[in-house]
């Protein structure tokens, strides 16, 4: 079975329109050890670079 988990990121996994902070990166990166992760917003794309 394929798994994929989608998190909205304005008021999800960040505050609206800011960056995730450190604790939420190390939090996404383990979990894509056991799953595919997508992110997905309404923002800019340098919102997702930062």
């Amino acid at each position: 079975m394929k798994r994929l988990i989608v998190f909205d990121l304005d008021g999800t996994l960040a505050v609206s329109k800011s960056s995730i902070d450190t604790e939420m990166a190390v939090l996404l990166h383990d979990l894509l050890q056991i799953v595919k992760v997508a992110v997905i917003s309404g923002g800019d794309w340098p919102q997702f670079e930062k």
